[in-house]
């Protein structure tokens, strides 16, 4: 099968949607809104460009795809449910690109609730019903976005908090680090979300988050950093007799820079 068909990249019942709208309908204009009820008053707006890039840019619509997809709804929801026709008219007469237009506010704004994060319609009348079509993939901006706000969040705390004490604020953009690669669901979501987290914050051990600003954001500088750093398996590594020879060991073995270490039990 192919990854990221296009076409299955949706809920199963938007399929069915092509014959639902009424006849004649030739444009469908949607939004995303950041609702009230949240635990902040602002949403950062983060992740669409990554989504936009990966999944929906260029001639991303073939002829195999629109088969291979056909051949699939017909036994996951029934012969002619699927809307071969306007599909492959996307495949053949529009060089498979997607007759979309997204507009969105910059990504990284902190965007009061109750407010249009992003609009989505179609510009070809044909292809109507691909507005809604395209939600469930353009959703996903939201866990993006959600590690965005909270990660924005925190740095405002740990700023008020440097105020109230007098502190000085020169390691402010390391007082959140990140280690969520081990807990993310997936590697996409890590580097993703990860990257998020950078938009705020400067230190981060999920190496493929480096990724993600030059291949999506046209940003060519590393913007995440960590230290040289320990564990338990280091740590223990001679056993507990042993465990000051050890870390006699790890401070003689490192390198120049930040050595950040662990207890041996």
């Amino acid at each position: 099968m192919i990854e990221n068909n296009i076409c299955l990249l949706t809920d199963s019942y938007k399929i069915t949607h092509h014959y639902f709208y009424p006849k004649g309908t030739e444009k469908i204009y949607s939004y995303l809104e950041n609702r009230t009820g949240a635990e902040f008053n602002k949403t950062i707006f983060y992740g669409l460009q990554y989504i936009l890039k990966k999944y929906l840019v260029g001639d991303i619509v073939t002829e195999e795809k629109v088969e291979e997809a056909n051949e699939i709804m017909k036994v996951h929801l029934g012969d002619g449910i699927f809307n071969y026709d306007d599909w492959m008219y996307i495949a053949r007469e529009l060089d498979g690109k997607l007759p979309i237009e997204i507009k969105a506010v910059p990504e990284g704004t902190p965007v009061n609730v109750s407010n249009v994060l992003m609009t989505v319609e179609n510009t070809d009348k044909r292809c109507f019903w691909l507005t809604n079509y395209l939600e469930p993939l353009l959703q996903q901006v939201w866990y993006p976005s959600t590690v965005a706000t909270l990660s924005a969040e925190v740095k405002k705390l740990c700023d008020f908090y440097l105020d109230v004490t007098g502190s000085s604020k020169d390691n402010l953009p390391f007082m959140l680090h990140d280690f969520g690669y081990r807990g993310a669901s997936s590697t996409e979501s890590a580097k993703l979300c990860s990257s998020a987290h950078l938009l705020s914050f400067a230190g981060t051990d999920t190496l493929v988050a480096l990724t993600v600003p030059p291949n999506y954001y046209n940003t060519p500088e590393i913007e995440g950093f960590s230290v040289q750093a320990t564990e338990h398996s280091v740590m223990t590594s001679q056993g507990p007799d042993n465990e000051l020879n050890q870390a006699i060991n790890v401070v003689r073995s490192a390198h120049d820079g930040v050595l950040s270490g662990n207890k041996c039990s």
